[in-house]
């Protein structure tokens, strides 16, 4: 049976064979440079991947030919989520190194990974911690040309954020791909390096474009200029100043790439940061509906195209809430809201007609909202509603970007 397959397979081109396992294997914006887009839903594509690996595997079973000709596809982006598949991945790499890899004749299939996710719970006790960095440091060594690494791991140890350091020698590891390196994601709390360790490791990597961390700590607010050089997109849940650290008088504007602030809402506003760095800014996503953000950013951001914004309820019995919600000129809004109807939804949208000029795209990205509004009884004929929806200047659309009258006819 193997045979036939593969001299099935002899008679296409190599090239043809590629189209179609790249067709069957791709998971959209999830590797450079599409995944620049959807910079913030790093941590949230974890199912597609899974979903895309178990067709790679069941491809690279059907013989030996298609084994070697689906190995760039099964490695290019990798998923740790337990132990065994830690060991698994070990065990290969090393096989490979010292010639004895499945594939006789042929490098080792680290060199086409380009994306590693770790999403150990390090909760498991009958994971050995020391065991698994041993592991995990030998296996991101073996992986030269990654360009994506995230840890998404819970929180481990303890009840605090951090409880559980990086140790050395991962970080060093990371030092493989500096120059490969675009993104690095630190989707949860815990397995993050120490302040120091973190600084050293990012003026090592001078081609990261996006860095997603839980927390930065730096003097005055103030990031050194040889990592924004290249840094373009800055995510963080606490952004918090030090006495006594050491920082940088001057901001020198050739050396600042950053233009997009994801901001996830954890302790005090990051005032002194949008101070020193709004007018870089062309898109900031505002996770927060605590403070008075809307007139920061007006004060702070004057070049802001596009804004992601986390919004209290639109309830319509508040009168003055509409008046109190002043936004930037952008061309693209997107918003976050609890509990939404179309009825507050209608009156959002005439405020933004009247205040927001320049407005093209405004955008529900929450899809349980989607969902909820769309499924809820309203008093409103679809003719009104879809009428409402599309007698703006700007698209409205649902979270997959779609109009949102078209999703509702739909239903239909």
């Amino acid at each position: 049976m193997a045979a036939t397959g593969s001299h099935q397979s002899s008679r296409f081109p190599v090239e043809v064979w590629d189209r179609i396992f790249e067709s069957a294997t791709d998971v959209p914006y999830t590797l450079v440079p599409e995944v620049y887009e959807k910079s913030d839903c790093i941590g949230d594509q974890h199912s597609a991947l899974e979903a895309a690996l178990a067709t790679k595997r069941t491809l690279a079973l059907v013989c030996k030919q298609w084994q070697y000709m689906t190995m760039r596809y099964l490695y290019r982006t990798v998923l740790i989520r337990t132990g065994r598949d830690l060991l698994a991945l070990f065990c290969t790499l090393r096989n490979y190194a010292t010639g004895n890899g499945s594939c006789v004749g042929t490098r080792s299939p680290g060199q086409w990974t380009r994306r590693l996710d770790v999403t150990l719970d390090l909760r498991n006790k009958c994971e050995d911690l020391e065991r698994i960095v041993k592991h995990l440091t030998y296996v991101i060594k073996s992986l030269p040309k990654l360009e994506i690494v995230s840890f998404a791991i819970p929180h481990s140890l303890g009840s605090e954020p951090g409880f559980l350091i990086m140790p050395l020698g991962v970080l060093d590891a990371l030092r493989s791909s500096a120059n490969s390196l675009r993104i690095l994601d630190w989707s949860g709390n815990d397995f993050f390096p120490q302040v120091h360790q973190l600084e050293e490791l990012l003026r090592d990597l001078p081609n990261l474009r996006v860095l997603r961390c839980y927390q930065l700590v730096w003097a005055n607010g103030v990031i050194p200029s040889n990592i924004l050089s290249s840094l373009t997109t800055l995510a963080v849940s606490r952004l918090v100043g030090r006495e006594g650290h050491p920082g940088e008088g001057g901001l020198h504007d050739a050396c600042v790439s950053l233009r997009e602030f994801i901001y996830y809402g954890v302790g005090s506003t990051p005032q002194e940061f949008l101070i020193h760095y709004g007018k870089y800014l062309t898109v900031v996503k505002w996770y927060d509906d605590e403070g008075d953000e809307l007139d920061l950013l007006l004060k702070s951001c004057p070049n802001l195209d596009r804004l992601t914004v986390s919004l209290d309820s639109l309830d319509p019995s508040v009168d003055s809430c509409l008046r109190t919600l002043s936004f930037p000129c952008v061309s693209y809004l997107g918003v976050m809201l609890e509990e939404l109807t179309f009825e507050e939804l209608f009156r959002f949208l005439a405020h933004l007609r009247n205040t927001v000029p320049t407005l093209r795209v405004f955008q529900l990205v929450d899809p349980p909202i989607v969902e909820q509004l769309l499924m809820r009884p309203v008093e409103f004929s679809t003719e009104l509603i879809v009428k409402n929806l599309n007698e703006n200047l700007f698209r409205v659309e649902d979270d997959e970007g779609n109009l949102l009258s078209d999703r509702l006819l739909g239903r239909k």
